[in-house]
């Protein structure tokens, strides 16, 4: 596409020279070390300030603010008076987080984070949304960053080449219609103004070749010249620097600038230009620079808990804490805050990509498992609030406690069905101190009964220690006897709680009579699914309606990885893996399971790994569970899942953040390719969709982030991806060093591994009922009825009736309370291609509801439907956002 004519190379080009550094928070060092060059850059800009109406650019980011503050306390006041002036520019993002990973979430708590550091600095950030080295971006990303004000966005990967517009600058439009203005950094990207020459003749000729790139691409006639690069301190005598380089230009019109200040010439520009629009994930750059879609995998277990701590905080705690603050309880936004802190440290790019050193990596394991751990304890800390359980009271009555099951709905309707239960049964109490000596505990044969009048299963027990604590006196120690059972109930209210005493007496009305899973032989059915097993480890899965067949489901792939933690290079295939056994792991009649053993082949002559399959139908459930264990004994390898759908030539739509996208194949040249070949893999959230005329499937996943779907129908999950370096500089598929060459070790990722999937088949037409069949799934499958034991109940709580959301293809996204504590937010997605009628149904009276954006600023008021429901309409794709108390 040809640029505008005041745009084209001859015109005078506007140029914002902005000194910045990228700061890489731990990467190649550790948080520590680079802490102290941090340190050092900070005071050197104290001590001497950037000009006024000019600035040094903190990286878009809130927590090198933190971080300088947490060694120079001291100096806050003069960092302040910096920021607040514009002289020193920092976020709006708390990190510079990799962008397509996370959920969406996770994105807006970032952004709500970085916001909050930034104001305790009584400063606002530029009106940017900054993301110079994210390897890739997400398709909502317009919509994310309007959400928050900001009407453009600045990147560099995963844009620019063959496939796109010409051009630095375009209107991005997310699949709701929102647009930002996307402007886009050159080949060199961020550091394409490093080390400006002082010597005038230097500065001409480095002008002459700055411009040879910046004029034809200047869509605008203004363009963006960042001073500086990765952990660089300001440049020395810079101020020299870029007058040589204003003087060099000549006709043109340099100048010291500001982020704000280009993006507000840009904007005003783009107001009265012609720009191209573009739509969808931005992961596209090649022929233009790296974009670096091979990391998916890099660490693959480290992206599984992170899913699940995602998940635990967007879809446990923050929902719990906010229905017990909307029932007159504490509020829990500090110790929220403090949880997602934890995690928001293990997203920047190098290391949630796993692309760091190993030491980076075990850093951001204790990181996951503080804010897992921080998450739990809200989540309990606001279910016992709001079944009105005392904890302290409770402990000082030893003798009324009794055993109730507290089952909790994680999803925003009413549920029955199968619930998984932890029922801990009394033995004896363990004493602890010492006056402990010599106590001694005889275990009874048989084990006391669980209690529970339910129909139930139980899949597992064991004798562990349970703790029940109190805020006010040391922890009652307990040996119990623990069952990991599954039950059958009635109905569960959406995000609500209901109590089971575990003393016989059963408090919840039976559900309808349904077939059972069975294991006969071979040969798993529950009425809507059968799994025939050969004995060669085939599996063979039919629905029992005649909708869909498929055989040998799963398999196993391995091949070696000559590549680096940036950039797979698979290279030959390890022999077949070879089903060693099979055998029934329960019968039924709620969960009938097969387990399958399997020895994976090493490739290119690494070790064999063992691992075990487990295919599970629980009662009344549409779909297939797969689950894998194994212990990884290889190097240098990728082992990936097989599940053979059956839905060849397919449309493929994988999940996202705030909503799915469909996904083809990025197809370049050879030249393109020379410089870097684009892996056939795509980032995984919760699942993967195929679509075609002989049907449909759907594969989920409970947090592995890499799959590949084949033209076959053969969606291939990444169960492990093993190289032992950070950066190798000699592979074709992407010639030279992405990152600075270190050993990594650890990550050949020996030791154990699992996965928790899902197969569900379905319709083949992606249609309203289809995603609104597989939106509930996803919460069936990741979020299922749950249920522990509160064995210190003096009485048995009554129901708690949380929050429901009713309507076509409506997701939820959020509940919790709003960052000023004055409201509540709820939040859900339109997936589907129409617009939707939406209502939610409170379980409390509300007084006062508002449309908000995603930065949680109150717009016009919504009325109120007999005191607690709340209608709404969401565009297609739409997010919708509103506040409520």
């Amino acid at each position: 596409m040809p640029l505008t004519p005041d745009a084209s190379s001859a015109a005078p080009l506007h140029v914002h020279i902005v000194s910045h550094t990228h700061w890489d928070r731990e990467w190649y060092q550790p948080l520590g070390r680079f802490r102290q060059r941090l340190v050092a850059l900070v005071d050197e800009l104290l001590d001497d300030p950037p000009a006024p109406g000019t600035s040094f650019l903190l990286d878009g980011q809130g927590i090198v603010l933190d971080d300088y503050l947490a060694v120079r306390p001291e100096r806050r006041a003069e960092l302040s008076a910096l920021l607040r002036e514009g002289r020193l520019e920092a976020g709006p993002w708390y990190v510079l987080a990799d962008e397509l990973i996370p959920g969406g979430e996770a994105l807006v708590r970032n952004l709500l984070a970085g916001r909050r550091a930034v104001r305790s600095m009584r400063a606002e950030p530029p009106p940017v949304l900054y993301c110079p080295d994210s390897f890739g971006h997400p398709a909502a990303l317009p919509a994310i960053a309007r959400g928050f004000g900001f009407e453009a966005v600045i990147l560099w990967r995963g844009y620019g080449g063959a496939r796109w517009p010409d051009g630095d600058a375009a209107w991005w439009e997310a699949a709701d219609g929102t647009r930002a203005l996307l402007l886009h950094l050159p080949p060199d990207g961020y550091e394409f103004g490093s080390n400006l020459p002082a010597d005038p003749a230097d500065a001409a000729a480095r002008w002459t070749a700055m411009r040879a790139v910046l004029a034809p691409r200047a869509r605008l006639g203004v363009a963006l010249v960042q001073n500086g690069a990765d952990h660089h301190a300001r440049q020395h005598r810079h101020a020299t620097a870029i007058a040589a380089l204003v003087d060099a230009a000549q006709s043109d019109v340099p100048e010291a600038s500001s982020l704000g200040a280009y993006v507000r010439d840009a904007l005003a520009r783009a107001a009265q230009a012609k720009l191209p629009v573009v739509h969808g994930e931005l992961r596209d750059s090649y022929g233009y620079t790296w974009t670096l879609q091979g990391t998916f995998a890099s660490r693959a277990s480290q992206k599984r808990v992170n899913a699940g701590v995602e998940r635990a905080l967007v879809r446990d705690a923050e929902p719990w804490a906010a229905i017990a603050r909307a029932r007159h309880g504490a509020t829990r936004r500090g110790t929220l805050n403090a949880a997602w802190r934890s995690l928001l440290e293990a997203h920047p790019h190098d290391t949630l990509c796993g692309c760091s050193i190993d030491e980076v990596a075990r850093a951001a394991d204790v990181r996951w498992a503080d804010a897992a751990a921080q998450a739990a304890g809200i989540r309990d800390d606001a279910i016992m609030e709001l079944v009105h359980h005392q904890p302290a009271t409770a402990r000082e009555q030893r003798d009324a406690w009794r055993s109730v099951l507290l089952v909790r709905n994680r999803a925003p309707r009413s549920r029955s069905g199968v619930v998984r239960l932890t029922i801990d049964t009394f033995i004896a109490d363990v004493g602890v101190g010492p006056g402990s000596a010599g106590q001694e505990i005889t275990i009874p044969s048989p084990l006391p009964a669980p209690g529970l009048s339910l129909p139930h299963q139980v899949l597992g027990e064991s004798i562990v220690h349970a703790r029940t604590e109190s805020p006010r006196h040391y922890p009652d120690d307990d040996l119990v006897v623990r069952r990991e059972v599954l039950a059958r109930i009635g109905d569960v209210p959406g995000y609500g709680v209901v109590s089971v005493p575990l003393d016989g007496v059963q408090a919840l009305p039976a559900v309808d009579t349904v077939v059972d899973a069975t294991a006969d032989g071979r040969v798993l059915s529950n009425g809507l699914l059968r799994v025939r097993v050969g004995d060669d480890g085939t599996v063979d899965v039919a629905s029992l309606d005649g909708s869909h067949a498929t055989r040998q489901l799963v398999g196993f792939e391995c091949r070696r990885d000559a590549g680096d933690l940036y950039t797979p290079a698979i290279r030959e295939a390890a022999p077949a893996a070879v089903c060693v056994a099979t055998r029934v792991l329960h019968a039924g009649p709620l969960r009938a399971a097969m387990a399958m053993d399997w020895i994976v082949r090493g490739a290119g002559g690494a070790d064999d790994s063992p691992v075990t399959l487990i295919l599970s139908l629980d009662a009344a459930e549409p779909f297939l569970r797969v689950s894998v264990t194994g212990e990884h004994r290889g190097h240098d390898q990728r082992l990936r899942l097989l599940l053979r759908t059956g839905v060849p030539d397919a449309r493929v739509w994988a999940d996202a953040a705030f909503g799915a996208v469909e996904r083809r194949p990025i197809e370049v040249s050879a030249e393109e390719a020379a410089r870097e070949l684009p892996p056939p893999t795509a980032p995984l959230h919760r699942y993967v969709s195929l679509f075609a005329p002989a049907g449909g499937a759907t594969v989920f996943s409970d947090g592995l982030a890499e799959y590949e779907a084949m033209q076959d129908g053969t969606v291939a999950i990444t169960l492990v991806r093993a190289v032992g370096a950070l950066s190798r500089h000699d592979l074709p598929e992407r010639p030279g060093h992405a990152g600075w060459p270190c050993d990594t070790p650890e990550a050949q990722c020996r030791g154990p591994f699992a996965a928790e999937l899902a197969v569900l088949f379905h319709r083949g037409e992606r249609d309203t009922a289809t995603v609104d069949v597989i939106e509930r799934v996803a919460d069936d499958v990741l979020l299922p009825l749950t249920g522990d034991t509160l064995r210190s109940a003096l009485a048995v709580p009554e129901p708690v009736h949380g929050v429901t959301l009713e309507g076509p293809a409506l997701a939820f996204s959020a509940l919790k309370e709003s960052e000023d504590g004055e409201w509540l937010v709820l939040r859900c997605v339109n997936l589907g291609d129409s617009a939707a009628r939406g209502t939610w149904r409170l379980g409390w009276p509300v007084t006062e509801a508002r449309v908000s954006r995603l930065d949680e600023i109150p717009g016009d008021p919504m009325p109120v439907e007999q005191g607690a429901a709340l209608a709404f309409d969401v565009p297609p794709h739409g997010i919708h956002t509103m506040l409520v108390r």
